[in-house]
């Protein structure tokens, strides 16, 4: 969460970013914590704990029994126990579930409310953060703790930032940082997001789709060899039996309109328009443009013209 918000400017993609610092304030920090706090994430995430170094993080997803995706996180170790990152407005759904069976075991799960969530990106971002920090992540340490502050570090699609910071910290970093960059709010670091390829699941997308359809294997934040957790078999059948066909991908078109998450999406094959798959996130960018982020059923050519149900005189194509 972040205690005070940039008032919103315009979003740039990644190629064209300016240096910007970006309150993250859809997004939030939870603590896992207590001397069972390893067997019980080991029994619920889709990755295995046990493999997850100190000084990394590591992408990964909590599911229900029917192994569909409740929420995607970044996991971390944090002081003696692990902490993760999630979008805010599943976390509290997402807590409940991930408490639901912590009666029987010494761990105790908390979103912190007391810290702000920071994000710095565009030119020169690492050598800005040099200026205040001795610790920078990195490829090798993509996770650096300093007088505690959290840094992570991304590379894609361009090198950037997530600072978990207190609210005093947070304050002198704005004030020494906003006179060489754009302040803005947390829908730029969600454009970053959508580029990346990194599955937006709120509120309304959560325990909708299976891993697969929303490439988490792909991007390794699901183990298919390591002991049971919640959706286990289903998603591993999925897997070893290839029966998965949806993909995330995401669409760019002109326009300046507000869709719905989880409106329809249709594709045209020639004459015809078909129902293709479901709209998860969406930016707009500019003044009359607007990326989305969507579950495709089925892979459609690179040149294919698609459009949102509901706004059917703005077309998108993929890029």
């Amino acid at each position: 969460m972040s205690f005070f918000n940039f008032s919103s400017n315009i979003v740039y993609s990644s190629s064209k970013l300016p240096l910007t610092l970006m309150t993250l304030e859809d997004w939030s920090f939870i603590t896992v914590e207590g001397q069972d706090s390893k067997k019980y994430l080991q029994d619920q995430l889709t990755i295995d704990i046990l493999q997850l170094k100190k000084k990394h993080y590591t992408l990964c997803a909590h599911c229900n029994f029917n192994g569909k995706v409740w929420s995607t996180m970044y996991l971390f170790h944090y002081k003696k126990y692990y902490a993760y990152i999630e979008r805010a407005s599943v976390a509290d759904k997402q807590i409940k579930e991930l408490q639901k069976y912590s009666i029987f075991s010494s761990v105790t799960i908390k979103k912190k409310n007391n810290i702000c969530l920071l994000g710095l990106s565009g030119l020169n971002a690492r050598v800005i953060l040099s200026y205040y920090f001795k610790k920078i992540p990195n490829i090798i340490y993509p996770i650096s703790i300093e007088n505690g502050t959290i840094i992570l570090w991304f590379n894609n699609p361009i090198e950037r930032f997530l600072l978990v910071l207190s609210f005093d910290n947070a304050i002198l970093l704005k004030n020494k940082i906003e006179k060489y960059a754009l302040l803005n709010n947390s829908k730029q670091w969600l454009l970053l997001d959508i580029e990346s390829g990194f599955p937006i699941i709120d509120h309304i997308s959560s325990d909708k789709f299976f891993p697969q359809a929303i490439n988490l294997d792909k991007l390794k934040a699901i183990n298919f060899y390591k002991g049971c957790y919640y959706g286990q078999e289903i998603i591993s059948r999925i897997y070893f039996k290839n029966l998965n066909k949806r993909y995330l991908c995401y669409l760019i078109g002109k326009g300046n309109i507000s869709p719905k998450i989880g409106s329809l999406i249709e594709v045209k094959i020639e004459k015809k328009w078909y129902r293709i798959g479901i709209l998860i996130a969406f930016v707009c960018v500019n003044i009359n443009e607007i990326w989305i982020q969507v579950v495709l059923d089925r892979f459609i050519c690179q040149n294919s013209l698609f459009r949102i149900d509901s706004f059917k005189n703005i077309f998108f194509i993929k890029n």
